[in-house]
């Protein structure tokens, strides 16, 4: 390998070099050894490795240590990196037309949809880590070493991504990166590029993006990117047909999801226990990302029990206009009119009639919060299904929350998901739903 001096990029973990690797220029990224363990160094392989898209930058050999700096060839980008395409246009060799503008939206989205499709969350997103090719305009999505697998609720990195482009519950709340942030982060930059703007950190939301970007073709799609309430928040799997639309003809595209897992869910299925898989989440309100912020537990919001759990009835309306989301009806069961038999003086009341009463409040109660008459059975029952396959004993006071997917003959497969909410030595909340995408 031929060594040259010329560095092209720096960060607290290392240089970046161009050089001449295998016949071909190469981006050689060195680290000093005594930075990054070889737990982190085969993290980030592994992300390189599985993330093989032409929007997300190539590892293009073996990771070696040479005179105590690990050397990293990646595939070298000929052209700029996104923040001289926006912020220095005097600087910049790429023409922000509408159809260079799609190409480079579309891109840098179909990268990012394929690593969240992977498990993977960037962390870092930032106009510094997507480049533009000058000949092709294509975006490539670079600089993963703080990327990390999100799965089975566990991550292999720590959060350590920027915080210009950090979203909102990341800097108020201090919760984790995930893919949710990572959508934020995308949505900022999509507004600046088209408004070649840069735009506060604290200000970004719905109102601010429509203040903006007006009547441009990104509005809708980067207003539900841009939710400052991540449930809410559209996913990459729910937004990215927008994109492409909004992108007009002539853009070249990943093969997409099967059409019929991006349909809104059948009404006859149960409404409490469907959970949609990562790969499909839609942007309407019955097919976000089905994990809200946590929130204090009160007896209304909690989730029933798996001893409790009761389905909602669904009432079939006629099909929906085209284009218009399907209305679901929730009805609760109205609670019977029980009115007091006439008793002669002196005499008790019924006994059935106080039975009926008891047991009406009791079946109240199962609904509204999952107790019961017996809390000891409950208690036990409840503790056994909550520990079952977890990694982990439960906290006195936390959240554990699980994920895993399971994959079937690459046509679809099963998403599965365990959440407990302890508070001192109580469970106050257990969910564990599950969803076939095929």
């Amino acid at each position: 390998m031929a060594y040259s001096t010329q560095t092209i990029a720096k960060g607290c973990f290392g240089k970046i070099y161009k050089q001449k690797y295998n016949d071909t220029w190469a981006a050689i990224k060195k680290v000093p050894q005594n930075f990054i363990d070889r737990k982190d160094l085969e993290r980030e392989c592994d992300v390189y490795n599985k993330a093989q898209h032409p929007n997300i930058v190539k590892l293009l050999g073996n990771i070696t240590l040479t005179k105590g700096l690990w050397i990293i060839p990646l595939e070298f980008i000929f052209g700029e990196d996104l923040e001289t395409t926006i912020f220095k246009s005097s600087r910049s060799k790429v023409k922000l037309t509408q159809e260079n503008k799609a190409t480079i939206i579309v891109g840098m989205c179909e990268g990012l949809y394929y690593l969240h499709c992977k498990d993977i969350v960037h962390q870092d997103l930032k106009p510094d880590n997507i480049m533009v090719e000058h000949a092709t305009n294509r975006a490539v999505i670079i600089d993963l070493g703080l990327a990390k697998f999100f799965r089975c609720g566990l991550n292999s990195a720590v959060d350590m991504g920027n915080e210009a482009y950090g979203a909102p519950e990341v800097l108020r709340r201090g919760s984790q990166r995930d893919q949710r942030s990572d959508v934020w982060a995308m949505g900022k930059i999509i507004a600046e590029l088209c408004a070649r703007v840069r735009l506060p950190t604290l200000s970004v939301c719905p109102e601010k993006i429509k203040e903006t970007l007006k009547d441009q073709p990104y509005c809708k799609a980067v207003c539900r990117m841009v939710d400052i309430n991540p449930s809410l928040r559209a996913s990459m799997g729910g937004i990215i047909h927008d994109i492409r639309s909004a992108g007009g003809k002539g853009i070249v595209a990943s093969p997409p999801v099967k059409k019929d897992l991006l349909k809104p869910p059948s009404p006859t299925n149960n409404a409490i226990n469907r959970s949609p898989s990562p790969m499909d989440r839609g942007g309407t309100r019955f097919n976000r990302d089905p994990t809200p912020m946590p929130m204090d537990p009160s007896p209304i919001r909690r989730s029933p029990s798996p001893m409790h759990r009761a389905s909602p009835q669904i009432n079939k309306d006629p099909p929906p206009k085209q284009g218009c989301p399907p209305i679901f009806h929730w009805e609760r069961t109205p609670r019977p009119d029980l009115k007091p038999l006439p008793t002669k003086a002196g005499l008790a009341p019924s006994p059935s009639l106080n039975k009926a009463e008891d047991k009406n409040k009791n079946q109240a109660l199962a609904l509204i919060g999952g107790q019961d008459i017996t809390p000891d059975f409950m208690k036990m029952q409840l503790y056994k299904e909550a520990t079952k396959d977890l990694p982990c004993n439960l906290p006195t006071t936390g959240k554990v929350v699980i994920r895993s997917y399971e994959e079937k003959n690459g046509e679809g497969g099963k998403w599965m998901q365990k959440e407990v909410v302890t508070q001192e030595g109580k469970i106050i909340k257990y969910n564990d739903i599950s969803y076939n995408t095929n």
